[in-house]
């Protein structure tokens, strides 16, 4: 451990890895292979590299400040607050719901069962708040650790041997990407709305980062922060790559289509994995891969209640009688009965639903990505820990475009 250092600070950076690699990844990345083959990798990598800074700000200004990013926040005034929360409380039983729908199909193929989807839903978000109501954040970050190490290997291995599965393809051309085809534009958002993650998880990566406080109440130094929190970004990153790559390979090209369900799609996508490593791995493929959108869904299930409590005392001035714990078991309550209601009234198909939340989150983007980019430039961090100014110029391309391409998909949308 003296020889590697870095390993004793390592979680918070893991955290956010658990949750990303989840429908951005498993679900999005693993459609844009299959649909589109390698057209739109650029995409992908293009996402992943003009969001860094709007990520790179929640671990960053914590360390230096030693507070929440929402007291970034709140040093813009209320109605950046005002933003984060209206934005919050308004996805995050939709990004629950997805997340745990998906969850359930791998669940579903897992165990055999045939339960209504509403009702696995509501099973694992019991087992959920269990989980979170024993450990607490100890059984979170320590889950985390395990569960991302197993499918990183896991999916570099299939993604290595799909090269070789010899899955034969149609004679005819496979469907290329239109920037003037509306569906095409559709799933691009919707691709890029998590891609790698929505943007608001920069202050749940603020907040994991103060729950790792020691007793005495030291945040980890700059160095070893920094490098937990790329270990987490790039490798995501990396991941999304081998996702689309695993799809592309085995699927683009060959007429075969995701179902539009979950358990349907759990099942298929589990099939790529063993058709380019073996059978013999169905079961360890299975098991990773419901892990990982387990975590994806507990690490979402604590986040949202997380900081909409923060968010919330900092709001209400007569909230301030209750403690941030004590809201914060109001809001995995309300996350959790919220979620399920969803999915039993509405019944959408995992498509619709991925589709619909994913593109929300882009809309959302541009306004959440200026104002992480005015608090990582702003006061409270000094000129010398600030990024260099070619992450100055990145940052202010990344809300150029996100703003433009959200206005050009509103415009040929609705108009």
């Amino acid at each position: 451990m003296r020889r590697f250092p870095f390993l004793t600070y390592l979680g918070p950076g893991l955290l956010y890895a658990g949750a990303a690699v989840g429908v951005s990844h498993l679900v999005q990345s693993t459609r844009a292979g299959a649909v589109y083959g390698y057209g739109l990798l650029a995409v992908v990598l293009f996402a992943n590299f003009i969001k860094y800074p709007f990520f790179v700000v929640g671990t960053k200004y914590t360390i230096v400040t030693g507070k929440s990013l929402l007291d970034g926040y709140e040093s813009l005034g209320r109605l950046p607050i005002w933003i984060f929360f209206c934005i919050s409380v308004g996805t995050m039983c939709i990004i629950v719901a997805t997340v745990t729908l998906v969850t359930s199909g791998l669940f579903s193929n897992l165990f055999g069962l045939t339960l209504e989807p509403w009702l696995l839903c509501a099973m694992i978000l019991v087992f959920c708040f269990l989980l979170l109501a024993i450990g607490k954040f100890k059984a979170l970050d320590g889950l985390m650790k395990w569960i991302v190490v197993l499918l990183t290997v896991a999916t570099i291995a299939a993604m290595v041997l799909s090269f070789y599965a010899g899955i034969p393809k149609l004679s005819t051309p496979g469907k290329s990407f239109s920037i003037s085809n509306l569906s095409d534009v559709a799933f691009l958002i919707a691709l890029m709305g998590w891609m790698p993650i929505p943007i608001e998880a920069a202050v749940w990566q603020s907040d994991w980062t103060l729950a790792r406080k020691t007793s005495d109440g030291k945040l980890p130094p700059m160095k070893y922060a920094m490098i937990d929190f790329n270990i987490g970004y790039i490798g995501t990153t990396l991941l999304a790559v081998c996702f689309l790559a695993l799809g592309s390979n085995m699927m683009y090209n060959t007429g075969m289509e995701f179902s539009s369900q979950a358990v349907g799609f759990a099942s298929e996508l589990v099939k790529l994995y063993t058709t380019a490593i073996g059978s013999w791995s169905y079961p360890i493929i299975l098991v990773a891969a419901f892990f990982t959108m387990f975590s994806t869904t507990l690490t979402c299930f604590d986040a949202y209640p997380r900081v909409v409590s923060n968010a919330s005392r900092r709001l209400f001035p007569t909230l301030q009688k209750f403690t941030t714990e004590k809201l914060y078991w109001y809001c995995i309550l309300l996350v959790g009965v919220g979620s399920v209601l969803l999915l039993l009234f509405f019944r959408t198909n995992m498509k619709s639903l991925v589709d619909f939340a994913t593109t929300v989150s882009f809309l959302n983007a541009p306004v959440l990505a200026l104002i992480h980019h005015l608090i990582l430039f702003g006061k409270e961090i000094p000129k010398e820990e600030r990024p260099k100014p070619w992450m100055n110029l990145l940052s202010w391309f990344g809300i150029l475009f996100l703003f433009g391409f959200s206005i050009y998909y509103i415009n040929i949308t609705f108009f």
